[in-house]
């Protein structure tokens, strides 16, 4: 009988990925926009796990398990008070999402659906894409604290 591990998230970098010497910051929207694009992957394992026959019940209940825990982060409300945790739970589900898949795969289930490439924030072509636009926002809020001060000394 072959032992299957207990559904663990995996650790994953924060979101504060450092691109050169600014950190990425992230929004409600990527959050959103991540949950999004891993859910549909998770429902077309669902259906999968829920047709295979050579399941072992080990396994089964674990993916129910984290079938569970992915649906409870799906309908939570995306938070600015919480954006980077949630950012960095969705990225740890969709490496699991991707393990999953390897596994269920050996068992002959779910090499049907669609395999997921987990995203890395500190590589590929956004890398430049992100840097200019947190340049952006620093320059803007530079401009915004110089006229402030500005001002400031204009009205003394």
């Amino acid at each position: 009988m072959s032992q299957v591990p207990t559904y663990r998230r995996t650790q994953v970098p924060s979101n504060m990925v450092v691109a050169g010497i600014l950190p990425h910051f992230v929004t409600p929207s990527d959050v959103r926009a991540l949950k999004t694009r891993v859910d549909p992957f998770v429902r077309a394992l669902d259906g999968s796990v829920a047709s295979c026959g050579t399941l072992p019940p080990q396994t089964r209940a674990g993916w129910e398990g984290f079938s569970s825990a992915w649906r409870s982060y799906v309908v939570e409300d995306d938070s600015w008070l919480h954006t980077a945790a949630q950012m960095d739970q969705g990225e740890a589900y969709e490496q699991d999402l991707a393990h999953w898949q390897d596994l269920l795969a050996q068992s002959k289930c779910g090499t049907s659906t669609p395999r997921i490439t987990p995203t890395n924030p500190s590589s590929g072509p956004e890398d430049s894409s992100r840097m200019h636009g947190t340049i952006k926002t620093v320059a803007i809020a530079g401009a915004v604290v110089a006229v402030a001060l500005g001002l400031r000394a204009v009205m003394k």
